[in-house]
């Protein structure tokens, strides 16, 4: 059967704004959604028993719901090159290169997610090697079990996600993202306060409700990346493992899992660790400032998302300095629109963290923490989306050793550092450092990208091959 043919994907007139907000329209959206999410499930576990006065369950959510996503964040950051790899296949015209792509990458997801469950024995040990109170070491780890669990859902959804926006379907993916988001509040709701005759799970119902959200998503995308004109159009009939394009999509999506992962879990471990001796007052004002903090980098990670797509089309199409245009626009909108929630934290903070608790002291440690984190806005937006712009060019090995680097020396290490022997400056002194490396590693992505390294990568062995598509580029 003949694959029904498919227009050229840099033969349209769009304005370069337009082509950027109409990809990342729908992925900031779907960033938003997720963060909407977060915020639902926190919000209703702090009003779950007595977690308005102490904070326990919304506190081990956000402890053991970032060291999940750390743990996970291999395999995410590694799904994400399946953007990359299929965007650059998209632009030089390579349809079947699109499906297989696609298919190592639910391949990988399958795989790393049964790695993952071999963790499930040990979620009291690491809780407990924190130092935290058994009270809290429970709960958190019943709440880390179920996400884990739960992974291979969410990065087989990331691998169809990302193969959507690689192909220029957006909406789908935002589409699939409303109705999981949907479906996980109103799950999230019955399970937790024990609707429709169910017993009430409070935190497990959070976990739960989360796991039950993402799989309806993944159901959707699926649904939806096997239509008719979709399947035959990118070949996802073929299903096979392939050794090339597999190794291929890890030799430049380990590293960015890398990345993310020394992220991801640097911000962990600051949390249920270099915050541990302040208490766990101080452990909940610095779980609700990252609930805030998520409503300004979600989007921009988005914002990113589309930038990496568009760095990928244009390399692979022969035209790389169209793909540094869009990474300077991608950088002007997230940059002020972190500006603007850094405006927000900083005027708001003390209405902004009543939402989520009443007690004076986390309220008085908590308006302190997003003094900083309005401070961190820029150089975030920086980092974020001149960092999607390498992904998309295939540069990650050496960003991934800079942010590991940083990361784990000032965040985790200098953190704990000033936590031990300078108490006096109680949460504040390791927020100053966590500052610091921020600015550090936004200036570096910058400067990485504007030096133009990245010009000379070619995945997959092969030049663009710009004749092979016919382009026309509408840019001013």
């Amino acid at each position: 059967m003949t694959a029904p043919e498919v227009p050229s994907p840099l033969s349209s007139a769009r304005s370069p704004l337009g082509e950027l907000l109409l990809l990342a329209g729908p992925t900031v959206a779907q960033m938003a959604s997720y963060t909407l999410m977060q915020f639902i499930d926190t919000w209703l576990l702090s009003r779950f028993g007595d977690n308005r006065v102490t904070g326990l369950e919304p506190t081990a959510a956000s402890n053991a719901g970032m060291l999940s996503f750390a743990l996970i964040s291999v395999g995410f950051g590694t799904l994400m090159e399946v953007n990359t790899l299929v965007s650059q296949c998209f632009g030089r015209g390579d349809r079947r290169g699109c499906g297989q792509y696609l298919w190592q990458g639910v391949w990988f997801a399958l795989l790393y997610s049964l790695v993952l469950l071999a963790l499930l024995p040990f979620a009291r040990s690491i809780f407990r090697l924190f130092g935290h109170a058994e009270m809290l070491v429970a709960v958190e780890a019943t709440y880390l079990r179920i996400m884990i669990a739960g992974a291979g859902l969410k990065l087989v959804q990331v691998a169809f996600s990302q193969f959507m926006l690689a192909i220029d379907r957006p909406m789908a993916v935002l589409m699939a993202t409303v109705i999981g988001v949907s479906v996980n509040a109103l799950a999230a709701w019955i399970f937790i306060y024990g609707k429709l005759g169910l017993a009430p799970l409070g935190i497990r119902g959070s976990a739960l409700g989360q796991n039950v959200g993402v799989l309806v998503e993944m159901a959707v995308l699926i649904l939806l990346a096997c239509r008719r004109d979709t399947r035959l159009a990118y070949h996802l009939r073929e299903w096979k493992f392939r050794w090339n394009q597999f190794r291929a999509m890890l030799a430049v999506g380990l590293p960015s899992g890398a990345q993310l992962t020394a992220d991801v879990l640097a911000w962990s471990l600051f949390s249920v660790w270099v915050m541990a001796p302040f208490g766990t007052e101080t452990m909940a004002a610095n779980a609700f400032t990252f609930r805030f903090y998520s409503v300004s980098f979600m989007p921009a990670y988005g914002i990113a998302m589309a930038v990496t797509a568009l760095v990928g089309r244009y390399i692979g199409a022969g035209h790389p300095e169209v793909a540094a245009r869009r990474a300077w626009l991608g950088f002007v909108l997230a940059a002020g629109y972190m500006l603007g929630c850094g405006v927000l934290f900083l005027l708001g903070r003390h209405q902004l963290l009543k939402l989520f608790t009443g007690n004076p002291e986390i309220l008085r440690i908590g308006s302190t923490l997003l003094v900083y984190a309005a401070i961190y806005q820029f150089f975030d937006a920086m980092y974020i989306i001149y960092n999607g712009a390498l992904r998309g060019a295939g540069d990650t090995l050496i960003p991934a050793v800079v942010t590991m680097t940083l990361c784990w020396g000032i965040t985790v290490a200098g953190g704990r550092a000033i936590a031990t022997h300078l108490p006096q400056y109680g949460a504040a002194g390791p927020w100053v450092a966590s500052t610091i490396y921020g600015i550090l590693l936004g200036t570096f992505s910058y400067l990485r990208f504007v030096r133009g390294g990245w010009r000379r990568i070619h995945l997959n062995g092969a030049a663009s091959n710009v004749g092979a598509i016919g382009v026309t580029v509408a840019d001013s």
